[in-house]
């Protein structure tokens, strides 16, 4: 059970299994940029729900894997050795020119990800995919195209 709180999941102590034999731990596609960075921050809080997550050195405690995600086989290599992953927090996008071509790319790197983590990972209970604005506004080659609202009511308005 989750409560829902200003877009943020909260998931109640109460709801947890205190009866399983392994840890949360969580992959973070995309540590390196902003969110996800802050991201692996909040998950080593001890309050973080979810957790406790596990911290495998006290002086960095961060495990960071330099993987090309675009490429199924350095991401094959790379990811399916992962075996005690229960979450997956992907949080990297990549831009290309049109967007026929952006789907093309992060689909892929999303699909890249799944098929070489989920076989792998008999304890996966979560996986959360990160959306940004350019999902609330639309694809990038339309921004200063389409007429701004605001007009198009101003000009409704004075008939």
């Amino acid at each position: 059970m989750f409560d829902v709180l200003a877009s943020r999941v909260i998931k109640k102590l109460e709801d947890y299994d205190r009866s399983r034999d392994y840890q949360n731990v969580g992959l973070v596609i995309g540590v390196t940029g902003i969110v996800g960075n802050r991201l692996a921050d909040i998950l080593l809080q001890s309050d973080t729900p979810g957790g406790p997550w596990p911290n495998w050195n006290d002086d960095y405690p961060v495990k960071y894997i330099q993987c090309d995600v675009s490429n199924q086989e350095d991401t094959q290599a790379k990811l399916s050795k992962l075996t005690d992953i229960t979450h997956i927090f992907y949080m990297t996008w990549a831009s290309r020119r049109t967007e026929a071509e952006n789907c093309q790319i992060n689909g892929a790197m999303f699909h890249n990800v799944l098929s070489s983590v989920i076989p792998n990972a008999p304890n996966l209970r979560h996986i959360c995919l990160k959306t940004g604005g350019k999902h609330y506004v639309g694809p990038f080659e339309f921004v200063g195209k389409i007429p701004s609202h605001i007009r198009l009511l101003l000009r409704i308005c004075q008939g």
